[in-house]
């Protein structure tokens, strides 16, 4: 049972290093391919919103394809895509080859949490949905510094191969390990864009978008920063990259710790300002080594400890849909990345490379005003709440509406 999920995060693991692994090697593929290094990184925006796009509408066409055959249909898709990627020898190619691995990942992504649930006891099931999900965590930590030190070594494309040959392992282990699943009552398109009219609901999800369009506006471009400004090299970026995805992790660890320890609001109104912090003092740290090492370890922390305080948020305000809910999550963090992808490719072209953290550092302010004020509306929702469950002659005392939670 466990050894199936292990390969359900190899799965996760191969789409995570893909998505991730384009900042490092972006100067590289500029360089072969005769284009500017803001043009690249539009490689970034393409996939970021194919899947934003994408992910909500194939999960509700693709409501009644049986799971296993879902989980090998997406992973071929993947696999042919990033083959395609590593044989273009035009920017179009391969904007066409990371457009179709965008659409294998959307379908791949929420289909292996749901295969890794319905494998295990109801006990058992978020440990098994946290196994799946550390293969992306653990992307940023072994997978990306291992495929920019093969692009580094050998070329981009062979980054490419690397991911092509993980996902077909994960193929080939769902091929012969997973049995028949049965496939989770769908959720029509309609009722999942419902859920955007619930205006605290659509803050809380504007601030994820908003705090994503910040640090991609960077780190898409990180690779060609640290090699302007830390005239940092392959092996050089990769390590940088190595610390970014080990402080990720702890900032994961942090902010579940810290969310329920004092609160989803206040980690994540935390979390906001330091990564506003890293990213306006990035510019200047990078002159130095150990400054930019600085600057990427809180981001890396800072950044990753949103998302536990985020999901939990989202949760309490629809419990009744808490699937569709973090599945819009992660369209507003792939439809942050894809703005900030662009947003940073403008910046390059009409301003110093340095530019693109102050751009981003602007970005969490924006996120920071969304939090607090779905918080607010959070608040009085609740006070309206807690009012109306009062009725005549009943006790309700003032100091209890007014201790409701914002979490």
């Amino acid at each position: 049972m466990w050894f199936r999920i292990l390969v359900l995060a190899l799965g996760t693991f191969a789409l995570g290093t893909d998505g991730f692994v384009i900042a490092g090697i972006l100067p590289d593929i500029a360089h072969q391919l005769n284009i500017s290094v803001d043009l690249a990184g539009q490689l970034v925006t393409v996939f970021s919103l194919t899947y934003a796009l994408g992910s909500p509408m194939l999960a509700a066409l693709a409501g009644n394809i049986p799971r296993r055959r879902l989980l090998l249909m997406s992973l071929a898709f993947f696999v042919a895509a990033n083959l395609l990627a590593a044989v273009a020898t035009s920017f179009a190619v391969l904007l066409v080859a990371r457009i179709l691995a965008a659409g294998g990942a959307a379908l791949y992504t929420p289909t292996a949490a749901a295969a890794a649930a319905s494998l295990v006891p109801a006990e058992k099931r978020g440990r098994a949905l946290s196994l799946v999900t550390a293969g992306m965590t653990l992307s940023l930590v072994l997978g990306v510094p291992l495929g920019i030190f093969i692009g580094s070594q050998f070329n981009w494309q062979m980054t490419f191969v690397l991911i092509a040959v993980l996902s077909a392992i994960a193929f080939v282990g769902v091929l012969m390990l997973f049995p028949t699943i049965a496939n989770p009552p769908t959720v029509a398109l309609r009722t999942r864009l419902a859920l955007l009219r619930r205006p605290a609901l659509l803050l809380t999800l504007l601030t994820t978008t908003f705090g994503m369009i910040g640090a991609f506006t960077v780190y898409t471009y990180l690779g060609p920063l640290l090699q302007q400004i830390t005239h940092l090299n392959g092996a050089g970026i990769s390590g940088m990259f190595l610390l970014f995805g080990l402080a990720s992790m702890l900032g994961n660890v942090i902010g579940g710790y810290s969310a329920d320890r004092w609160g989803t609001v206040r980690t994540v109104v935390l979390g906001v300002l330091l990564l506003g912090l890293a990213l306006f003092m990035l510019p200047f740290a990078a002159t130095l080594f150990l400054g930019a090492a600085l600057a990427i370890a809180v981001w890396g922390v800072a950044g990753w400890m949103l998302t536990p305080p985020q999901q939990s948020r989202l949760i309490a305000q629809a419990p009744d849909v808490p699937g569709v809910v973090l599945s819009l999550n992660g369209s507003a963090i792939y439809l942050g990345s894809a703005t900030g992808a662009a947003l940073g490719g403008v910046v390059l072209h009409f301003a110093p490379i340095a530019a693109l953290g102050w751009v981003g550092s602007a970005w969490e302010l924006i996120a920071l005003g969304a939090v607090l004020w779905s918080a607010y509306l959070v608040s009085k929702a609740s006070q309206r709440s807690a009012q109306e469950k009062c009725v005549v002659g009943a006790v309700c005392p003032a100091q209890e509406i007014e201790s409701t939670s914002v979490a």
